[in-house]
């Protein structure tokens, strides 16, 4: 990274080092905005057209016991965790873009509001299904996911609250954080997509209750807070450079996951479930 800095005339370490951090993050947001419009529209298509066609029992294509006709709020709870869930996957990238905030922070403030109700929504959305029915996956599944539920209202409570007292870094530092565990329910499927891609059904079982699933419970949102905090971190001015070197690795890293799984995804089950919802609404 030296020897880079010095063959740009004028520019120093420290300065090349912020560069590749700042464009480390915009294309790790680029490449999940373009994988969270796709999910999100896949969200819309798939469970809103199933449900709007008579068909809501096929929500159970995607994990089993989603729909279940003898626990109608325990529906209701996910499927509003479903389409708050979506607002979250579209507007999330919007409110990270700095230009944005520099030259309309009207707008950023608004879907703010927006953002961080919807999340509030999710998180209780999907603590609500909890309680009323569990997870497929049993106790451990139940911890995790309820701890993503809580960690979801928590952090769009103090994104909020230090927005509203203009305490503008650390609402930007909540704002990331809760945008790192938005992500968290689509970053879910996609994971064990690549999983089994890799591995097949190694430590899964149809209960959920295999090896792999219960590190799942907790590993589609904690490395995510794992990359938004050295990313926090590495921002700070007073940062050491290898803090910031290994955060360009891991935003990187996080990109290029995204953009495979992503493809990997979206030709294999989000074009088909668009197109089945889609049927499913039009018949």
């Amino acid at each position: 990274m030296a020897t880079l800095a010095q063959a740009i005339p004028g520019r120093k370490p420290h300065a090349t080092i912020e560069g590749a951090l700042r464009w480390a993050a915009i294309l790790l947001v680029a490449a999940s905005w373009l994988s969270a419009a796709l999910f999100g529209a896949y969200i819309l298509a798939f469970y809103g057209g199933t449900a709007a066609g008579g068909a809501p029992d096929r929500w159970n294509e995607s994990l089993p016991r989603l729909h279940e006709a003898a626990t109608p709020f325990a529906t209701i709870a996910i499927g509003t965790h479903f389409v708050t869930g979506g607002i979250l996957l579209l507007l999330g990238p919007i409110q990270l873009i700095a230009a944005i905030r520099a030259r309309i922070p009207v707008l950023h403030r608004w879907l703010g509001r927006l953002y961080v109700f919807a999340a509030a929504i999710a998180g209780l959305g999907g603590l609500g299904f909890i309680l009323a029915k569990g997870t497929v996956g049993g106790a451990a599944m139940d911890l995790g996911f309820g701890l993503y539920g809580a960690l979801m209202v928590l952090c769009a409570t103090l994104a909020f609250t230090n927005g509203r007292a203009r305490r503008l870094d650390r609402h930007r530092a909540w704002a990331i954080r809760l945008f790192a565990l938005a992500i968290g329910s689509w970053l879910y499927r996609m994971e064990y997509g690549f999983w089994f891609l890799c591995f097949g059904k190694l430590g899964h079982t149809a209960d959920f209750r295999g090896g792999f699933d219960m590190v799942m419970d907790f590993a589609f949102y904690l490395p995510n807070l794992a990359v938004a905090e050295a990313f926090i971190r590495a921002r700070r001015s007073d940062a050491a450079p290898a803090l910031r070197i290994g955060a360009v690795i891991a935003l990187l890293a996080a990109s290029a996951f995204i953009l495979l799984a992503t493809w990997q995804f979206a030709t294999q089950m989000w074009f088909p479930g668009m197109a089945s919802g889609v049927a499913a609404f039009g018949g």
